[in-house]
């Protein structure tokens, strides 16, 4: 069995049935929420989320992929940003984090396989599948099989979610319905396209926590050489020396250059995927990795700041699109009015 994903989403039918005409006629414009991927840097969504639903900004649906389908997939099923973000507190120390991962020995298709996140995300989704969800969503992964996205919104949440957030050479590839899913953030890494033709919206809000290329210098390089007394630079280079060779995610190591070289790809993707929205957020980082959950409360405020300031645009967008629509059903309407006249005479 293979999901195409290609059927009528319930979901979707429950939004549209809610998207009722307000004063004067006007139809609450439908505007969807593109969550990306990310790692850590991800907990940012969090802080959006709390912002939207503080200003009362009303999202009809969502997709997401990576980090971006976990916290999208966590909202969709009901739980409000403050409860997003006692989440993210759960992880932020190391040794929480440590108890989540499941080790493949031998290493042979990742580091771990996957499977204790999953169950952590079960805990608040269940067994929920798509159209249990309060908001419609979709979630991307990468088809490794055909090298393509693969949209999932029907079936099981947390399975689809745990394709999606399969870090390549990190995490083990997840294996559903006959064919092997990765990380979505390799293939698309920001689903603006997809949303609108999933849902037809009238507009789309997307978040971007990717880094900018600027971003990419390493943390530890930048930290070790600011010191100018050469004794401290002769032990800083024997520590990085050392570090490197035991931590593959340190800056040089497989995981750190394959990391970046997929990176490349990604920014090209995600460029042409923020054209395409309508409002962009993009949170600002100081010194961020995408593995760092320890440093939550500076993600979660960098998406409050990056949305706080987005406000006006949304709202001006909200607007707009509302417009349109009372444009629309008056034009709809008029004709009707003509004929009855017509008749009448």
């Amino acid at each position: 069995m293979n999901i195409q994903l290609q059927l009528p989403f319930q979901g979707w039918r429950r939004a549209e049935e809610s998207a009722k005409h307000g004063s004067g006629g006007a139809k609450t414009p439908k505007i969807g929420l593109a969550l990306s991927s990310g790692g850590a840097r991800g907990l940012a969504h969090a802080g959006v989320i709390q912002v939207l639903e503080e200003a009362g900004v009303p999202i009809a649906a969502i997709a997401g992929c990576s980090m971006g389908a976990y916290v999208g997939s966590l909202w969709a099923a009901g739980l409000n940003g403050m409860q997003l973000e006692e989440r993210a507190k759960e992880i932020k120390d190391r040794a929480a984090l440590k108890a989540l991962m499941d080790y493949i020995i031998p290493p042979s298709e990742g580091l771990i396989r996957g499977e204790k996140l999953r169950k952590q995300l079960e805990r608040d989704l269940g067994d929920k599948t798509f159209a249990d969800l309060d908001k419609p969503l979709i979630v991307i992964a990468t088809d490794l099989d055909r090298l393509t996205p693969h949209v999932f919104d029907s079936g099981s949440v947390s399975h689809a979610v745990h394709a999606s957030s399969a870090i390549p050479a990190v995490c083990a590839p997840v294996k559903l319905y006959g064919r092997r899913y990765t990380d979505g953030g390799a293939s698309e890494p920001l689903p603006v396209t997809i949303l609108k033709k999933h849902f037809h919206v009238d507009a789309v809000i997307a978040v971007n926590v990717m880094p900018a290329p600027d971003d990419f210098e390493s943390k530890s390089e930048r930290v070790f050489m600011t010191d100018d007394k050469p004794a401290f630079r002769v032990f800083s280079r024997m520590f990085l020396t050392f570090w490197r060779k035991v931590n593959l995610l340190a800056y040089g190591n497989v995981l750190d250059t394959f990391r970046r070289a997929l990176m490349a790809a990604q920014l090209h993707l995600i460029a042409k995927e923020e054209a395409a929205a309508d409002v962009v957020i993009h949170p600002h980082f100081v010194a961020s990795t995408w593995h760092d959950f320890e440093n939550f409360g500076q993600y979660l405020q960098a998406g409050r700041d990056a949305a706080t300031a987005a406000l006006p645009a949304i709202r001006a967008l909200l607007q707009t699109e509302t417009n349109l629509n009372q444009e629309t059903i008056s034009h709809e309407i008029a004709p009707s009015h003509t004929r009855l006249e017509r008749h009448a005479a």
